[in-house]
């Protein structure tokens, strides 16, 4: 027999997480807040609507309403006023976890303004997924919502990153059609940095690139040219420390290795820089360090590789 005490979902905002795609990790609370709740404000109504369908609750469009990033203040407003008569109102998205990269985050602060008791109903999010599969030793880890789009914006948040005391670990979401592009630059910027990138998560067709960006790059261009653009991708990065100029793992050797066996690869912006500098008549291995520091490229890799073009 169970002896462990459910929990009952006091009123007010729940705020649940639903199936990033295998419908099998929606959780048993979240079950229960989707079928007892007396409204569901959801980023998409047909797309709740066709889960609870699934779920094989009855529901009418009375009882789902849309609250996207579109929702004005007035309207989210009104939603609070409702919940202090102390109906019991659900807050989902699309998909995975409200309010991380996703709408609600206004409600919550609205409804948490006005003293209503706000709920985490936890689940499935692409974030948590993407990392517990990554590999990496560091605890610290910023999440960066979308990769920006021009490629000078692109630049300035690898550096932005790359450079952070705070947490080595990145985690980006990209588009289907922006994916290769992306990776492509981060390649080109940080060649030996450890990845991982995902597609679809969760869902039939999910695929887990791993190694270095150089490495990772040239699989997921792959995967594109034989599958298609197609499918939901993230990607998560463990720079070097900004400070030490070394790696956060063993895989410096396997990089240095890389290099020793493909050559110096010209068009990547810290050999040009690297190579601006000896050309200037820098010592090879101030050259080395300033490269380092300004790109987060370990200095033995740097120092290496200025020793070939020396």
């Amino acid at each position: 027999m169970n002896d462990t005490k459910r929990q009952n979902l006091p009123s007010g905002l729940w705020v649940v997480a639903t199936p990033i795609g295998n419908l099998e990790d929606l959780t048993l609370r979240a079950r229960v807040a989707l079928e007892r709740a007396d409204l569901i404000l959801c980023e998409d109504t047909r797309r709740t609507g066709v889960l609870l369908a699934t779920l094989g609750f009855s529901y009418s469009s009375r009882r789902l309403e849309r609250l996207d990033a579109h929702s004005s203040l007035s309207q989210i407003q009104a939603w609070v006023k409702k919940l202090q008569t102390g109906l019991s109102f659900v807050l989902v998205t699309d998909a995975g976890t409200p309010g991380i990269s996703d709408p609600g985050s206004l409600l919550v602060a609205e409804a948490q303004k006005e003293g209503i008791r706000v709920t985490p109903v936890p689940g499935a999010s692409a974030v948590a997924s993407l990392l517990s599969v990554a590999g990496f030793q560091d605890t610290a880890f910023t999440f960066r919502g979308y990769f920006p789009r021009k490629l000078g914006e692109q630049e300035v948040e690898l550096q932005t990153a790359s450079s952070s005391l705070t947490a080595r670990v990145h985690i980006w979401f990209e588009s289907p059609l922006r994916i290769r592009k992306s990776l492509e630059v981060l390649s080109r910027t940080f060649p030996g940095v450890r990845m991982v990138v995902a597609k679809e998560l969760t869902k039939i067709y999910e695929r887990l690139f791993y190694g270095h960006a150089i490495d990772v790059d040239v699989a997921v261009r792959q995967e594109l040219d034989e599958q298609g653009e197609v499918g939901e991708w993230c990607f998560a990065v463990q720079f070097l420390d900004p400070e030490k100029g070394i790696e956060t793992s063993s895989s410096l050797e396997s990089t240095v290795e890389w290099t020793a066996q493909q050559g110096i690869v010209d068009d990547l912006d810290w050999v040009k820089a690297l190579r601006c500098l000896l050309a200037a008549r820098v010592p090879v291995s101030e050259g080395a360090k300033q490269v380092s520091h300004f790109f987060g490229i370990s200095k033995k890799l740097s120092y290496e590789a200025a020793l070939q073009l020396a």
